[in-house]
């Protein structure tokens, strides 16, 4: 952010936008189907001064768990930033078979999380899970594998740099195994240090892919992403979650028809662990359009042998950086007994705000007015400033 200081005048271009967080519905949607369901787009949206989070975290023991409730905790540090605009928890969990119920609870720095107090699912007497921003998902797919996503309230999460830690505990009236397979926590946030334009969408779900698929088993899986906006894009990049994946065994991985990557995108090392996801992460920039579709697919016409026989691509994000709009040029007019009188030079369109503070030092800034701009140059008056006062001035956008 370029900025100029004054005593009565401050240029600045400063960015910011206030969200609010989203109501979180504790209604399960849960469903079952050995064949998975697809993926869907859940949250696309626009920010400026934003960037994506992400880390995957491999959490699967070699063993059948030793008494319950099974307990599970690890830890994630987001960038020191201002707010969290979106968030999610994505696991994959194992119930031993398709039948046993699971009853979750999730706390995040020792607070519960109101879409896990606890969440429970399980059985395979629901086939009509929809996948959604504001509600807690489990699906089953497969032999009791179970995909897990919730979404979590911007404030329960630390923005200052600090750890933060995630418990998972299940409980069980019968025998699930509840070994997880991966913690996942996606976030997309704010920082003033940042000075862009940011587009993001994110789609999940049980896209289970089949070598040889017997209907209603397929052998591809293609999700349409939300809206995004390529004018003056900086970059793209696309990140792809697999509950598992074999080296050596081939699958491929296409934005908008184009392949990424080679043959064997989704690969573990059965040597680290038998079960463990694969996260990869492409540039797609060259092919980034205003509607982007991504698939994976194992058909055996297109991927050269020996394909996966069987494949779960859970989690996809783009994310897409632009350059960031300007708050416009402020300079003084002038002062007399009537006060400090401001010039303002920006855009001829949207919402800006005047601030200032007599102290630099203290950062104790005051919104003189907010406005939206009708012409390209507009005029204020500071009453309150005088030849015998400091004070400094910013536009911001809002």
């Amino acid at each position: 952010m370029n900025t100029s200081q004054a005593k009565i005048t401050r240029h600045a271009l400063a960015l910011v936008i206030a969200l609010a967080a989203s109501l979180v519905s504790q209604t399960a949607v849960a469903g079952y189907a050995f064949e998975g369901q697809g993926m869907t787009n859940v949250i696309a949206g626009s920010i400026v001064n934003g960037n994506l989070f992400w880390t995957t975290i491999p959490t699967w023991i070699n063993a059948y768990p030793i008494g319950l409730p099974y307990t599970n905790r690890v830890g994630f540090t987001l960038p020191a930033c201002d707010r969290v605009v979106a968030s999610r928890l994505v696991m994959t969990v194992w119930g031993g078979t398709p039948d046993y119920t699971c009853q979750m609870t999730v706390t995040i720095n020792g607070t519960n999380l109101p879409a896990a107090n606890p969440f429970v699912f399980g059985t395979t007497a629901d086939t009509n899970a929809v996948f959604s921003a504001n509600a807690p998902c489990a699906y089953g797919s497969g032999y009791g594998v179970w995909l897990v996503t919730m979404p979590v309230p911007s404030g329960m999460l630390l923005t200052n740099g600090s750890p933060n830690t995630v418990s998972v505990a299940e409980a069980t009236p019968d025998s699930f195994d509840g070994r997880i397979q991966h913690v996942t926590l996606v976030a997309v946030y704010q920082s003033s240090v940042l000075t862009n334009a940011f587009d993001y969408a994110l789609a999940e779900g049980s896209g289970d892919i089949y070598g040889t698929p017997s209907p209603p088993e397929v052998d591809h899986r293609t999700v349409a992403l939300g809206a995004v906006n390529p004018a003056l894009a900086t970059s793209a990049t696309l990140t792809a979650l697999y509950t598992y994946g074999h080296t050596g065994e081939n699958d491929e991985l296409f934005f908008n028809g184009t392949q990424l990557g080679g043959d064997d995108i989704a690969q573990w090392t059965t040597g680290v662990a038998n079960y463990g996801p694969s996260v990869v992460s492409f540039d797609v920039l060259a092919k980034l359009m205003a509607t982007n579709a991504v698939e994976f697919t194992v058909a055996a016409g297109v991927v050269s042998a020996p394909t996966e026989p069987d494949l779960r691509p859970q989690f996809a994000a783009l994310a897409v950086t632009r350059p960031g709009p300007t708050a416009g040029q402020l300079a003084i007019a002038g002062v007399d007994a009537t006060g400090a009188h401001l010039i303002w030079k920006g855009p001829a369109s949207g919402s800006f705000s005047i601030e200032t503070t007599t102290n630099l030092t203290l950062s104790a800034w005051g919104t003189l007015t907010t406005f939206v701009s009708s012409n390209s140059v507009m005029t204020f008056t500071d009453p309150a400033a005088t030849h015998s006062v400091s004070r400094f001035y910013r536009a911001k956008t809002r």
